[in-house]
């Protein structure tokens, strides 16, 4: 399959002169995608920090999304863009004062409510 740009909510593009996609999976461990794109690519100039590349980590599972948190310099006309699953992005964000007896799901919406209101107060 082919990688997508895209932003939070709009697809960007396809990214089909890209040279590798990998999505490296580990258990309890990272997960990341590398990809290496030509400076000639179709979509270069729209590739950047915070955007998200969406890609099938393997042969069963369905696409993911992967957020941009760096792109290198080009050597030999070539770029290397590093991308972590959006599954970290509350990984940076402690989250206090939620407690008490919860069902797996109000614990996690409790959280999210958390979070959210959070990262509200963080971008005003």
């Amino acid at each position: 399959m082919t990688p997508i740009l895209q932003t939070e909510s709009t697809v960007m593009g396809f990214l089909p002169d890209a040279l590798s996609c990998v999505v490296t999976e580990e258990r309890n461990g990272i997960y990341e995608l590398e990809l290496t794109y030509p400076v000639s690519g179709s979509m270069f100039s729209s590739l950047a920090i915070d955007k998200f590349i969406k890609a099938k980590p393997n042969d069963k599972a369905d696409n993911q999304l992967f957020k941009i948190y760096e792109i290198t310099k080009p050597i030999n006309g070539i770029v290397t863009v590093s991308a972590e699953h959006i599954s970290y992005a509350l990984s940076h964000y402690p989250v206090n004062g939620v407690s008490g007896s919860y069902t797996a799901s109000q614990a996690i919406s409790a959280l999210l409510t958390k979070a959210n209101s959070k990262m509200i107060k963080l971008k005003s």
